[in-house]
């Protein structure tokens, strides 16, 4: 909700009784969890980012074939992007507003989550250098996270099966497409 709200415009001009309203509370009753309106922009951009490097950490550790590993991370990641706006974008509308020791821990956090797919990336196509493995693995985020400002017409489900194949092949079918 409030993650919404500060994709939809510019921080200064969310209010604190914009995003109670929206969460069904008053606008002061946000003070009871966030001490400032800079906080509650803070926990929505930190806690998705936690949770997907979280989540592609256990499935790196915890799933052994590669392409397994990477798909349930991309199922994931889309999963995500289809529910709520991606914090990512959230983040590079605000992050003037975010003090400049929490904005540099959130990019670490982007580029430990990076790193978890470029890791599964360069074991299945070897064939690629690490600046063409990173260069792909963002290019596949930035079209993960736009889904959710395109209205295609499509139910979410025909839309996150589309994503999810398109994610798949760019990350692992040659240019040259053998």
């Amino acid at each position: 909700m409030a993650g919404e709200l500060f994709h939809e415009l510019a921080f200064d001009a969310v209010t604190t009784e914009m995003i109670g309203a929206r969460a069904g509370v008053t606008g002061p009753a946000l003070y009871r969890h966030f001490p400032s309106k800079q906080a509650l922009l803070i926990a929505v951009l930190e806690d998705p980012l936690n949770e997907l490097l979280a989540h592609a950490r256990e499935i790196a550790a915890n799933v052994t074939d590669p392409r397994k590993a990477l798909e349930e991370m991309i199922d994931y990641h889309v999963t995500r992007s289809l529910q709520s706006i991606p914090s990512s974008l959230v983040f590079l509308k605000n992050e003037h507003n975010v003090p400049e020791d929490e904005r540099h821990r959130m990019r670490r956090m982007m580029r430990l989550y990076a790193e978890e797919w470029s890791g599964l990336v360069t074991r299945l196509r070897p064939d690629l250098s690490d600046a063409q493995t990173r260069i792909l693995t963002h290019a596949v985020f930035s079209m993960i996270n736009s889904v959710p400002q395109f209205n295609s017409g499509l139910d979410p489900e025909s839309v996150g099966t589309t994503i999810r194949t398109a994610a798949i092949n760019a990350l692992l079918i040659p240019a040259d497409g053998t």
